[in-house]
Formats: structure tokens, C-alpha cells, sequence
């Protein structure tokens, strides 16, 4: 007989986290061998049980999923990962996704979906939820759209959106790169014009969703 499937579950709520627990314990050719309730705990228990695919909750108090599964890259513990999500984590999903998750599945879908994302994630191959498949496709598209409106800008562009995005007025915003009050609204005329945004609140929305707004001040050279 070959070896069971050995599973870690890592969720903040712990009747859900026992439910799953108990379903998967019914299952021959799965096993689990730790449980946590956060992020920080599931690194403890990482270290002291062995398992073939963790099964991670994307939003816990503390240290959440996306956290979780950076500190499992640096810390060097290379493992499977099966997100437990919620269709309104959608931001978080892409950037699991990018980190290599190799299965997403909703916290409201079935055990069988759960035990079917098992199988499939240790066999080799990916499983995304049928539910959240176009939640993910939609956020690739919006996050390729940022990109390609955030190559646009030329780098005086960015900053002076940037301030804009921290509360800074035109002049202000002249003032801090010594610049004058019509050439940054000339700067501001061309970055409404290649987001293809009508105002400036838009502009600033935009920023702030495309990650821009919340860069250091060192991004910006000299």
C-alpha cells in the first residue's frame, strides 16, 4: 500500500480547522499529521511534524497565508500548498499564485472539492476551485492592466503621482521637486490621459491599487 498523503491544517478557526480535520482523518489514503491555528504556530509545528501539502488559510490574525508562504521560502520548507479562500481574498490569491500555490479552493465549496484538490495537488498537478478560476483570470487581467499603465509613466510621471497619491497639492507637489506649478499640471494632464482616468481622485485610486502609493520615497531616483 503506498503511503498516505500526509497533510498539515493551518486555519484560525478552530471548529472549521477540527471539521476538516475529522473529514480528512476518514479518507485511507490521507493523513494528518499537525494542525495550527496561525501563521506563526504552522512555522513550529513545520518543524517538528513532516508533511507532503499544507492546507493554509489566506486570511488569519497574526501571520495570514500570503505571510505564511513567504517565510516557508526563506526558511527553506519547499512544500505543496492548498489555499483556503474566500472569493473577496482575490488580491491575495494572485500573489500566492505568483508564489506558486499549486491549489486554490473556497472555504464555502464541498470536502469533496477539498479531498478532489488533495489528490490532484499530490499527484503532481494544480487545482483551482471552478469558483474562484474566474475571480483569478480576472485579477491576472487588472494586474496586467496595471503594469502596463505603470510602464507608461515616465519615471517624473510616477513621482509626481506618487505625491499626489500622499495627500500633496500641485504646488506642493512643485515645491518638493523644485519644479513649476505648470509643469506639474502639465505632468498630471499626461498621467490622466495614459491611465485613461477623467480625474485625479481616479488617478490617485489607481496608485494606490497598483501598489505605486505605497512604495518608499527611495524608488524615486535623485
Amino acid at each position: 500500500m503506498e503511503k498516505p498523503i500526509r497533510v498539515l491544517v493551518v486555519d484560525d478557526h478552530a471548529i472549521f480547522r477540527t471539521g476538516v480535520i475529522n473529514t480528512l482523518s476518514l479518507e485511507d489514503d490521507i493523513e494528518v499529521t499537525g494542525e495550527a491555528g496561525d501563521g506563526l504556530e504552522a512555522l513550529e509545528v513545520m518543524k517538528k511534524v513532516d508533511f507532503d501539502i499544507a492546507l493554509v488559510d489566506v486570511t488569519m490574525p497574526g501571520m495570514g497565508g500570503v505571510e505564511l508562504v513567504g517565510k516557508m521560502e526563506e526558511a527553506g520548507m519547499a512544500r505543496s500548498v492548498i489555499a483556503l479562500t474566500a472569493l473577496e481574498d482575490d488580491r491575495d490569491m494572485v500573489f500566492l499564485s505568483k508564489a506558486g500555490i499549486k491549489g486554490f479552493v473556497l472555504k464555502t465549496s464541498g470536502f469533496d472539492e477539498l479531498i478532489a484538490a488533495i489528490r490532484t495537488v499530490s499527484g503532481g498537478d494544480n487545482y483551482v476551485d471552478s469558483r474562484a478560476a474566474g475571480k483569478l483570470l480576472n485579477c491576472f487581467s487588472e494586474d496586467t492592466s496595471r503594469e502596463r499603465g505603470m510602464s507608461r509613466l515616465s519615471e517624473r510621471e510616477l513621482e509626481v503621482l506618487y505625491w499626489l497619491a500622499q495627500g500633496l497639492n500641485g504646488q506642493e507637489i512643485a515645491d518638493r521637486l523644485s519644479l513649476s506649478d505648470k509643469t506639474v499640471k502639465n505632468h498630471i494632464s499626461h498621467i490622466l490621459a495614459k491611465l485613461g482616468v477623467s480625474d485625479r481622485t481616479q488617478a490617485v485610486a489607481w496608485a494606490w491599487r497598483s501598489g505605486l502609493a505605497s512604495k518608499d520615497p527611495s524608488f524615486f531616483k535623485g
